[in-house]
């Protein structure tokens, strides 16, 4: 008996011991009845969140040579250390991502931000190259928690902003990217390359803390879901969801033309125009002016239309930046300006326009729907890297360049065999209108939970397929008020 007593004195402990970790201030506790929609504020410090979080994978890339000194090894050996990196996200793309359909996203957001900034310590004080290669694995694997302002962003976004919402996010993945090369890059050659490493740890503190602040406590998407029934739906959705495999590929092609351009483009720059390891580096800031046109881009285009629409006109301005930077890059530096910024913006165009298309194929599982989607993005990158620098070093930048060229077109050909209505694998079922739909006649339903600090039920709002006009929420907020005003009439 006294053994029971212990065992139960030590779980209660535990669960206490849990509760204080995991304190939510009571401004953020959820609250079923009350306006749950993402502010621009919290829209904002989601995009921040993916930015410094995100650029953690990048910023040994440009300093690679200076790793090598440092620890004394190899530049070959040196470049396992985005190799390893990479092959950490995308175990955790796998593993981590999906728990957030069926744990709550405040707690495991905040444990993510946080053991990441405490692994990222070690890499920047550790004077072993293994060990630091272990901790740059397991800051991979960690590295996740971008994938998990998506879903947010999808399901809480207003839907007359949610493109644009969805683009603020999405530039703050490709402005870590970008930004992570250009200050390790500038401060590695003034100073030590720890130094690099200090900044990323003090600005991935300065963003937990606003989040500690400031972030809801979300519902569980899909209460009482195993983990392991989540991961095997990872497995079929892809089969079971066409518009899913559709838009996936499509960001495979498109992540595989981005990566194969900024890999190459350092040697075109380097070999061909003689630009120092310096400007090379800034060049990258081309690349980040897309990311605040972005959401304008969203608000006025993809917001107005059908995302297969969007996606066309952003395949076909990709398509022309890739044509102009492939043959005027082989005499004239105009060629990869222009294929770095209109390139850039057609990619993020393209990458937006196919998340809203899947925003709506399964509301139960959003994070399950993301990880396929990354799954398909990462391999996609890897892809373009091997493919891109292979045919640079056989070919040069015209062969690179083509090989970019075919990734376009086979998008485009994706979205010529399967039309914006299609259900079915292929087809033109449903017309070719491209036009923003007016109203949702089927509202997909986002299921029951349970709420933070108590056992009561709350229901979600219903979520219907992406659109940036309210005219799905007044219809359903005018069928209550008519609800309500029949039963008041009735005797």
């Amino acid at each position: 008996m006294a053994g029971v007593k212990s065992e139960t004195s030590r779980s209660q402990g535990v669960v206490s011991t849990l509760n204080k970790i995991y304190w939510t201030p009571p401004w953020l506790k959820w609250n079923s009845e009350a306006n749950n929609e993402l502010t621009w504020p919290m829209n904002i410090l989601f995009g921040l969140t993916g930015a410094f979080s995100v650029a953690n994978l990048y910023y040994s890339h440009p300093i690679l040579n200076i790793l090598a000194d440092e620890f004394g090894v190899s530049d070959q050996r040196s470049s396992l250390i985005p190799t390893v990196t990479q092959a950490g996200y995308a175990a955790g793309l796998l593993f981590i991502v999906p728990m957030g359909d069926i744990v709550k996203r405040r707690p495991m957001v905040l444990s993510l931000m946080f053991m990441t900034a405490m692994i990222w310590l070690g890499c920047t004080l550790t004077p072993s190259f293994n060990a630091f290669l272990g901790l740059s694995f397991v800051v991979g694997f960690l590295t996740v928690t971008p994938q998990l302002m998506f879903p947010l962003a999808v399901q809480y976004a207003p839907q007359r902003h949610r493109a644009t919402m969805i683009s603020i996010v999405m530039s703050g993945l490709v402005f870590g990217i970008l930004i992570a090369r250009i200050l390790s890059g500038i401060v590695a050659q003034y100073t030590s390359w720890r130094n690099v490493y200090w900044i990323s740890f003090g600005l991935q503190l300065l963003i937990w803390i606003f989040l500690v602040f400031s972030m809801p406590d979300y519902p569980v998407l899909s209460p009482g879901t195993s983990y392991p029934r989540i991961l095997l739906k990872i497995v079929t959705l892809p089969f079971l969801k066409p518009e899913l495999e559709h838009m996936s590929f499509i960001s495979f092609l498109t992540m595989g033309m981005f990566t194969s351009f900024w890999t190459t483009l350092t040697f075109q720059l380097s070999d061909v125009f003689h630009m120092s390891t310096l400007v090379i580096g800034l060049f990258a800031l081309i690349g980040i002016s897309p990311v605040f046109l972005n959401p304008i881009v969203s608000r006025f285009l993809i917001a107005q239309m059908h995302p297969h629409g969007s996606l066309i006109i952003a395949h076909l301005v990709t398509l022309a930046a890739i044509c102009i930077g492939t043959f005027v890059g082989t005499f004239s530096i105009a060629g990869p300006v222009i294929w770095a910024f209109f390139g850039d913006l057609g990619m993020n165009m393209i990458i937006v326009a196919s998340r809203v298309a899947i925003a709506h194929v399964d509301p139960k599982a959003q994070n399950a729907v993301n990880s396929v989607y990354m799954v398909h993005s990462f391999c996609g990158q890897l892809f373009g890297t091997a493919v891109g620098n292979s045919l640079y070093a056989q070919g040069g930048w015209t062969w690179s360049g083509a090989f970019n060229i075919a990734q376009m077109i086979a998008g485009l050909l994706l979205l010529v065999v399967r039309g914006p209505h299609e259900k079915h694998w292929f087809g033109w079922r449903g017309g070719w209108n491209l036009r923003k739909p007016k109203e949702n006649t089927q509202p997909i339903s986002v299921p029951a939970d349970v709420e933070a600090n108590n056992e009561d039920t709350v229901t979600e709002e219903p979520m219907g397929i992406p659109a940036e006009d309210g005219s799905h929420k007044e219809k359903i907020e005018n069928g209550r008020r008519d609800d309500k005003s029949e039963t008041e009439n009735s005797p």
